[in-house]
């Protein structure tokens, strides 16, 4: 058998929830399989209106059966309620202020290199300084046709 204090935080809350909505569990523990069905589909509807939302409680019926379509609901005794409400209650949330270095922005040269002392451009001096091709020298697609490739 389940024991409250052994439950996992939203098994709690359901069974929380469950002795809520039916205060006359608390009397001896044991529900019904129509209970817990007519007992979640109205948390469900009510779900919307700001009503407490807690799953289907399968975890319950393999391991607190009492006989057939009777369960025994671990109730809480009333510290381990206390308990369950204060790590229940909302806690405040705190503001993270995250820092963020700031890199101090590169200074690039504000020159060109494009002219030289002589008034000539790069563009032209490299021009200049390279070994002239002709089309007729080194037609590729005539290579390529002479390979068997066509274009």
């Amino acid at each position: 058998m389940l024991k409250f204090a052994n439950l996992t935080l939203s098994q709690q809350k359901c069974v929380v929830a469950l002795i809520e909505h039916t205060p006359s569990l608390t009397k001896d523990g044991r529900i019904t399989l129509k209970e817990v069905v007519a007992i979640t589909q109205d948390l469900a509807e009510k779900r919307t209106a700001g009503g407490v939302k807690i799953g289907y409680p399968n975890w319950l019926f393999k391991a607190n059966k009492v006989e057939k379509g009777v369960y025994q609901l671990p109730v809480p005794t009333a510290q381990e309620l206390s308990d369950f409400a204060q790590a229940s209650a909302p806690k405040a949330k705190v503001a993270k202020v995250k820092t963020v270095k700031v890199k101090s922005p590169k200074v690039t040269s504000t020159k060109t290199a494009v002219t030289q002392d002589n008034g000539e451009s790069r563009l032209q001096r490299i021009i200049d300084e390279s070994e002239y091709v002709d089309e007729d020298v080194e037609d590729f697609n005539q290579i390529l046709r002479d390979n068997g490739i066509e274009i």
